[in-house]
């Protein structure tokens, strides 16, 4: 399973599987599953922090006072190998940790760091183990209680410590339990017996509390893994979407560049275009002597128009995206502006047999916003409704106040109109509808792309709505910090 699957997240091992208790020297997981060394060099290193008590030789210390109860019944030698021992076990222990802590072993050290820790706690259990046979003194049920007692006492705190880790624990349990339940069941009365059985039972139930608390603890150390490698993943796209965002800004850096370069390269010629063009198709200084001539120099002029128009378009969408699009703010009558605007494209809309209706609210606040911008707006929204309108048909120009206190002005036409799912495509840049496109060399594409983005400097919205066979409604929305009280007429500019 991959790192950072939710499915290792969201749920733990929800069957207890006596697998683990059964192979414990194996690398499995409560369900035998094979543990990842990741993983199980994590359990060893929680194993060894579990070891950091306050006094570092708190077991063998209480050998002291557990070994003073049989000074009157053995002899002082066999009450001091058993408490040697546990000192001698404690110190290769805690040996065997600080190594651990110094090596800072990797993912392959694991096998051979797995074996030192079984033989380090085994030995450690062992060495407590041995009071069973040192300390056991036959006929004294009370001293061989004792003994019972501190081998039980010994196995609970060495149970939770080694919990982390099952291989250390089956490692503790085996020595403690087998001595318990020799001495015991080699007497052979009932009581003795009676007394093993339950050293068995108690010894399982504990096994298995342990294979648990575990579980619980793997499922803690899958959720840090999958923490730290969904932080790497994060920081690694972190580190993409910065080397994206440095590409993309390069790639606008040059864009502007060629873009300003190019301006001036391509107007100084374009202009020369059209005025010598317009001269010949005027015939200034004379006829033509053949009448073709002065249709070329005319479609000449056109074409030029045409291309400038665009150049321009291209350059204003440019600034608009860059975020560096400067508007001159002027008090700006919107309804003034609309009929100049309408007197340009008339003469298009008549040669086409289209009439341009204004329906306007009276007494319209002033736009304190670009001039030049605003007309733009109203001219490139005009354009298309007469582009693609049919003949002996009307386009509606409107503006009125809405009663959020904002100013909805807008172009209203009878075409074909433009499918739901096109709406979003026609406002791109360089993209036209199915209309557009049957009708080639009718337009760039970016005309409602330069009204969005020329609405937006302003702080207003642009709107599209429209059905196939109903025509399109493009509204144009201004804020009403955008407005003035009408005192008077507004200069245009």
């Amino acid at each position: 399973m991959a790192l950072g699957d939710p499915r290792r997240t969201s749920e733990m091992p929800r069957q207890y599987s006596w697998r683990s208790m059964i192979l414990p020297f194996q690398a499995r997981g409560p369900n035998g599953e094979k543990l990842s060394p990741e993983t199980r060099l994590e359990q060893m290193r929680m194993l060894v922090e579990s070891q950091r008590l306050p006094v570092p030789y708190a077991f063998p210390m209480l050998m002291v006072p557990y070994s003073l109860c049989f000074l009157s019944n053995l002899a002082w030698y066999w009450i001091a190998i058993p408490v040697l021992l546990v000192f001698a076990a404690n110190w290769h222990n805690r040996q065997t940790m600080a190594a651990f802590e110094a090596a800072q072993p990797t993912a392959a050290d694991v096998p051979y760091w797995e074996k030192r820790f079984v033989i380090a706690v085994g030995l450690f259990a062992a060495s407590f183990s041995s009071t069973a046979y040192f300390l056991w003194v036959p006929g004294d049920l009370i001293l061989q209680s004792i003994v019972l007692v501190a081998l039980l006492i010994v196995l609970a705190p060495i149970a939770l410590i080694t919990s982390c880790f099952l291989p250390a624990f089956y490692a503790s349990i085996v020595p403690l339990v087998g001595a318990a339940a020799f001495v015991t069941l080699s007497h052979g009365d009932l009581l003795h017996l009676a007394t093993a059985a339950v050293l068995i039972v108690f010894a399982a139930l504990l096994a298995q509390l342990t294979a648990r608390l575990n579980r619980i603890m793997l499922h803690s150390i899958t959720l840090r893994e999958d923490k730290s490698g969904l932080i790497e993943q994060l920081f690694k796209a972190k580190r993409d979407s910065d080397a994206a965002r440095a590409r993309a800004e390069e790639a606008n850096r040059a864009k502007s560049h060629f873009l300003a370069n190019m301006s001036h390269e391509l107007r100084t010629p374009l202009n020369a275009i059209i005025g010598f063009s317009e001269v010949m198709s005027s015939e200034i200084f004379g006829k033509h002597a053949i009448p073709t001539y002065k249709e070329y120099a005319h479609d000449i002029n056109r074409s030029g128009q045409h291309l400038l128009g665009l150049i321009n378009d291209v350059l204003d969408l440019s600034r608009i995206e860059a975020g560096r699009f400067q508007i001159t703010e002027e008090e700006v009558d919107i309804a003034q502006l609309a009929e100049d605007c309408r007197r340009i494209v008339e003469i298009r809309a008549q040669a086409q047999r289209i009439g341009i209706v204004a329906e306007f609210e009276g007494n319209l606040p002033i736009v304190y916003g670009d001039a030049r911008a605003l007309r733009q707006t109203w001219i490139n929204l005009l354009t298309n409704a007469v582009k693609f309108s049919p003949p002996d048909t009307n386009v509606r120009l409107f503006a009125r106040m809405e009663e959020n206190g904002e100013l909805r002005f807008g172009v209203h036409d009878n075409g074909p109109g433009i499918a739901e799912s096109e709406i979003e495509k026609v406002l791109q840049a360089f993209t036209q509808g199915a209309s557009g496109l049957a009708q080639p060399g009718k337009g760039s594409g970016l005309g409602l792309s330069i009204v969005k983005g020329l609405l937006a400097v302003h702080g207003g919205r642009f709107e599209l709505k429209s059905e196939l066979g109903k025509g399109t409604q493009a509204e144009c929305v201004l804020p009403p910090q955008r407005l003035r009280a009408k005192r008077h007429m507004a200069r245009i500019a």
